[in-house]
């Protein structure tokens, strides 16, 4: 069986999908797999990687050519909505089943729209005709997949194809060691509107009295959060350390204190496993998937801004109940998300397509 993955590579753009294909190309790799990971944007031919890789354009054009050259059984798609119209009627045939993996629950959502701060009236109004076109095109080449994966169980009353399977993701917790002078909370992420970085700031001016900082990893993506590059205005226990590498990020995850989330509902945060891997707890502002950790006993989930202060300071304080906490999480992790367990569920799943 012959099988391609398309999605930027975290080589490229970190983010939590891309480290999700990473893994998901390793474990097929490693079960005797003929696999291709497409890698859209290009990735760092220096890093040694295990699987093939082809480096193509972001473009509809780039895509149909390689998927025709190669000829694939199976396409799994994880790279949300992006150009999936464009290409359904060329990369899909009789002997190609697509595989459409949900990364995000605006995958399910054909007219989602997310705002970009500080854009013109116009701006605004030309950006959302847009979506709506778009998402009226998704809809249609969407009904054409063969079967639909999704990362957090809730989504699943979402799909209404009949070949649809929940799989989690998996951890990837190897690092780089950190150091840092004084204990620290921490905040990783893509630095845009929906994750709403600019709560954490506010988080650590709430709580500068504490012998405790608040450090900020992330790549800029959206101009309006450019100020972080600067030091004006900003809480002096506040830090923007800007992006680092996969192993950085679980190096400085795994020294902190817990991880403070403040994104809207997406898929499954991948940080989330990132630090509950490492025995981290997650404070949540307003997002627990699956209500894993509110069920689990694995963070706090806080709802509004208030109670999140409440909880951050509760949980620098009580480092029993951090312990308690890191205890339950790393438990979760080892029972309920393992990569080679999720990659043979993948793999029957495409054989019942």
């Amino acid at each position: 069986m012959k099988i391609i993955l398309i999605n930027a590579h975290y080589t490229h753009i970190l983010g939590g999908s891309e480290i999700q294909c990473h893994q998901i190309a390793q474990g097929l790799t490693e079960n005797g797999i003929d696999l291709t990971y497409l890698a859209v944007g290009g990735y760092d031919d220096a890093a040694n990687l295990p699987y093939k890789l082809i480096s193509i354009e972001k473009t509809a054009k780039s895509i149909i050519e390689t998927c025709k050259e190669l000829q694939p059984d199976v396409i799994y798609w994880r790279f949300n909505k992006n150009l999936l119209a464009s290409v359904m009627s060329e990369i899909k045939s009789p002997n190609t089943r697509l595989v459409f993996s949900v990364s995000h629950i605006h995958d399910l959502e054909p007219f989602a729209y997310k705002p970009i701060p500080n854009l013109g009236i116009f701006a605004r109004v030309k950006r959302r005709l847009g979506h709506v076109i778009k998402g009226i095109q998704f809809k249609n080449a969407f009904k054409k997949v063969d079967g639909v994966i999704c990362n957090n169980e809730e989504h699943l009353s979402h799909i209404k194809h009949s070949n649809k399977v929940y799989i989690p993701n998996s951890p990837f917790l190897e690092f780089k060691a950190f150091n840092w002078p004084r204990p620290y909370v921490v905040w990783v992420g893509n630095i845009k509107a929906h994750k709403h970085p600019e709560l954490f700031i506010d988080l650590a001016k709430s709580l500068n009295g504490l012998d405790v900082d608040f450090l900020m990893v992330g790549d800029i993506q959206q101009k309006a959060y450019e100020y972080l590059n600067t030091f004006k205005e900003l809480p002096t226990n506040f830090y923007f350390l800007g992006a680092k590498g996969i192993l950085e990020a679980n190096g400085i995850i795994k020294s902190s204190m817990f991880l403070v989330h403040t994104c809207e509902p997406e898929g499954f945060p991948n940080v989330f496993l990132q630090a509950w891997g490492f025995s981290k707890p997650v404070v949540s502002a307003f997002f627990d998937p699956a209500s894993m950790i509110e069920q689990y006993k694995v963070g706090m989930v806080s709802g509004s801004f208030n109670q999140l202060v409440i909880d951050v300071n509760e949980l620098i304080e009580e480092q029993q109940l951090r312990n308690e906490m890191g205890y339950q999480a790393k438990n979760l992790i080892d029972r309920e998300f393992i990569r080679s367990r999720n990659v043979a569920k993948l793999l029957a799943f495409i054989g019942q397509l």
